[in-house]
């Protein structure tokens, strides 16, 4: 059975506008979850959201769902084989990773923009795809083998670290407009009109929308919808309401079936199939892999 995971204890409603959305993670029997968000005065807050790690302690293959959340990712496999790494465009609809039996997935989630400077390729290209990091990045083999002999999560945290300052990406810094926008949306917590923020920026909808597609890899749309779904769903897991009513209009859909229609847009299923969310609440076989 798989349950939410929060790292720090704040629902959506509850959290600074200066904090950013951390995105849902689920957690399971047979994995061990770990997670780490960089908070502003981390040399690289502004280049990653979070880190998470998943370790499969089972002698089975688990399937872990990716709630889409309007980020990019980096992803590590490290079996005791073979070990991959791969970069993620944004996820639009639920997809799941496979990590094999007694195998970790350290995985990096990354802010928007970065991947535009990163790969110096439009965010766009890898909207629901994923590609092999080699093709993109130096010495990664090199970086996979640190990471599997790393003895733990917070070892291989610093071992990213090392990693990015040889990439000098303490010296990224997101674009101005994107940076804005993206914080006028988590602040209202995605129930904003396109119009609205674009006037707020003083720029055209045209022009923002094209922005967001090459620095976000989504329309400016989109990525409201999703940190919308995002906070309706922090609050769903946390409180568990018997009445999902209240939850639609307090985080800005116009009823519940218009909730339903948003989630069944991104997942699959309805805002009550994932108020108890588990494993069996989940269509395995019609979810598509990410890797």
């Amino acid at each position: 059975m798989l349950s939410l995971f929060i790292s720090n204890k704040q629902t959506a409603k509850d959290r600074p506008s200066t904090q950013p959305l951390a995105p849902i993670l689920l957690d399971g029997a047979g994995i061990q979850l770990q997670r780490r968000i960089f908070p502003h005065d981390h040399e690289y807050h502004k280049f990653i959201l979070d880190t998470f790690e998943i370790a499969n302690l089972s002698g089975e293959e688990l399937q872990y769902p990716l709630i889409p959340n309007g980020y990019m990712s980096l992803y590590f496999m490290l079996g005791s084989n073979n070990s991959h790494g791969y970069v993620s465009g944004v996820l639009t609809f639920l997809r799941k990773l496979r990590i094999k039996p007694y195998s970790v997935a350290y995985c990096v989630r990354l802010h928007p923009d970065v991947i535009h400077w990163l790969l110096d390729i439009p965010a766009s290209d890898l909207t629901d795809r994923a590609l092999p990091l080699e093709q993109f990045l130096p010495q990664v083999d090199s970086f996979l083998n640190e990471l599997k002999r790393g003895e733990s999560f917070h070892e291989r945290n610093i071992l990213l670290g090392r990693y990015l300052s040889g990439l000098n990406s303490a010296q990224f810094s997101p674009m101005a407009l994107v940076s804005r926008c993206v914080n006028i949306i988590l602040e209202n917590q995605g129930v904003i009109k396109v119009s609205e923020i674009a006037t707020i920026v003083g720029c055209s909808e045209r022009y923002l929308n094209r922005i967001f597609q090459e620095h976000v890899g989504v329309s400016t749309k989109l990525f409201s919808e999703m940190t919308q779904l995002q906070c309706s769903l922090q609050n769903i897991f946390a409180t568990k309401p018997k009445s999902l009513l209240n939850t639609a209009v307090t985080f800005g859909y116009f009823d519940q079936a218009h909730m339903n229609r948003s989630y069944q847009k991104f997942l699959d299923c309805t805002a009550c199939d994932m108020r108890y969310a588990d494993a069996h609440s989940l269509t395995w076989n019609t979810i598509t892999n990410i890797l």
